[in-house]
């Protein structure tokens, strides 16, 4: 980004609310010394900025200042038309509708010769998104109890059983085709990951009952809570191909380094929640991977293949 496209960029940022010369840096990938000579810059343009002193200070624009409508460049452009091509590949939204007329309205206000020199590019760029058949019904009731902090009853089905719950939605994201709810669960007393398909039924919760359901977390949150057993440090070989799957996770996708041609090491700490899933990864990975401690894994995995083994050779005989 070039320094006159930053300094736009700075005041659209301040018109959405306070900045810091730090976040401002963040943003931009430079320095805060740059930041500052930049909104030095600005404010000899006669740009309203007011810098606010003292902790949590910063910088924010004169209250009805507004910068006039930037006409999108051509990487801009193709950056917004991707994010929403990516997100219609979902097979449900919160924005199911407003995605198409939206992009419908920014194709339409971009000019053909930009439009002509995006539109290749376009072409070549596609989201990895695997195909899923589902839909949403209750995905805005969870987005819209989030700023209000509020409570639903949901009957949730999971693994093994369906039943109502009654959770306390924090956050909502999209992964690998699916949309999930972090949520705090007051049957589970603690915070849970929801997969938003798998929500049968929604129920909404009035606010004197909401508040009677923020006693009881207090209540949960205010008993001691026993010691955790400390996490196991587990390592193990990948093929290429057992790196690229394991790359896919995002705990320890970042985790591995590259000991030798097509083989790398994995090491991570995994806490005692975490270890059926461990064994069942490592499971899957079959003889792209080799567990090389702790040994407690390396039996856990033999004792599943062999029941997996002994499945097969039982049906084989039969």
């Amino acid at each position: 980004m070039n320094r006159t496209n930053r300094l736009a960029a700075i005041v659209m940022a301040l018109q959405h609310g306070h900045e810091t010369a730090h976040s401002l840096g963040e943003k931009f990938e430079v320095s805060r010394r740059t930041i500052l000579r930049d909104i030095q810059s600005l404010s000899e343009m006669n740009v309203p900025i007011i810098a606010i002193s003292g902790p949590g200070g910063g910088f924010r624009l004169m209250e009805g200042y507004v910068l006039p409508p930037l006409q999108l460049d051509p990487v801009e452009a193709a950056t917004l038309l991707f994010a929403l091509e990516g997100l219609s590949r979902y097979a449900d939204t919160p924005f199911h509708e407003k995605r198409w007329t939206l992009m419908n309205k920014v194709k339409a206000i971009i000019p053909d010769d930009i439009m002509s020199r995006i539109d290749p590019m376009l072409k070549q760029l596609h989201h990895h998104i695997p195909d899923r058949n589902y839909i949403l019904p209750h995905l805005d009731a969870l987005l819209a109890c989030i700023p209000e902090h509020g409570w639903l009853s949901v009957l949730y089905r999971s693994v093994s059983r369906q039943r109502w719950l009654h959770i306390c939605p924090t956050r909502v994201y999209a992964s690998s085709g699916f949309w999930y709810c972090e949520a705090y669960s007051l049957e589970h007393g603690e915070q849970r990951l929801f997969r938003v398909d798998r929500i049968i039924d929604v129920k909404a919760i009035e606010p004197k009952d909401a508040q009677v359901l923020n006693e009881q977390v207090d209540q949960q949150q205010s008993k001691p809570i026993p010691p955790e057993q400390p996490p196991t440090l587990v390592k193990a070989q990948l093929s290429y191909r057992g790196m690229i799957e394991a790359e896919q996770d995002e705990h320890i996708g970042e985790k591995m380094i590259e000991i030798a041609p097509d083989l790398w090491e994995l090491s991570f700490l995994c806490p005692p929640g975490e270890w059926d899933w461990a064994v069942r990864f490592f499971y899957r990975l079959g003889r792209e991977a080799e567990v090389i401690e702790p040994l407690q894994l390396r039996s856990e995995i033999r004792q599943h293949a062999e029941e997996v083994s002994r499945r097969y050779l039982a049906s084989s005989k039969s």
